[in-house]
């Protein structure tokens, strides 16, 4: 075969991977708009409760957003276990970060308030990240969580978790309306 029409094909090729790459699940962007806005609003208002509030919302909302996952690309016939694998390393992954930032706290030795802190960087390179290797949608929460990690460090504002949680959540729910749109526009 000619190397011009090899071209061709890895032209075609390329536009149909490009065109089959996932939309985000519309679901779980709100769902996490949802866990972040009261998550992040406890430090804020109720800080013994955010501890507990994460550990059941993280673990349970991982759960779910791996179950709305599956069923949407079970509903749009996409059977990618590579994909898959991928996604679920990359979420497991950011489960054992956030659960080694509670190692200071356990010994003694960490500050709950730094502690805190240090959920936000892991959060942020885990969004961040997922957005550069998943789904695009992912990455500009991820950078408003590393913006907000510097704020919260560097300047420890009144309410900053509670401006966070909601800016962050607003960027998930943009995420996952512009979701939506793009699978409208598929079907269209």
């Amino acid at each position: 075969m000619p190397a011009d029409h090899l071209e061709d094909l890895s032209y075609v090729v390329r536009a149909v991977r490009h065109s089959e790459r996932p939309r985000g699940v519309t679901a779980i962007y709100l769902l996490w708009a949802a866990v972040i806005a009261v998550g992040f609003a406890l430090p804020d208002f109720a800080p013994r409760w955010a501890g507990p509030f994460w550990l059941v919302a993280g673990i349970a909302g991982g759960l779910a957003s791996w179950r709305l996952g599956t069923r949407q690309a079970a509903r749009a016939g996409v059977r990618d276990a590579d994909l898959g694998r991928r996604y679920a390393l990359h979420w497991l992954l950011a489960g054992a970060g956030f659960l080694l930032c509670v190692l200071p706290m356990l010994d003694g030795h960490g500050d709950a308030g730094r502690s805190a802190h240090t959920f936000m960087l892991v959060a942020g390179l885990c969004y961040a990240l997922a957005g550069v290797h998943l789904d695009r949608s992912w990455l500009w929460p991820g950078l408003l969580m590393l913006a907000a990690y510097a704020v919260l460090t560097l300047f420890a504002p009144p309410f900053a978790w509670t401006i966070s949680g909601l800016l962050i959540a607003g960027s998930l729910l943009w995420a996952g309306l512009r979701a939506r749109a793009q699978r409208r526009e598929c079907l269209e």
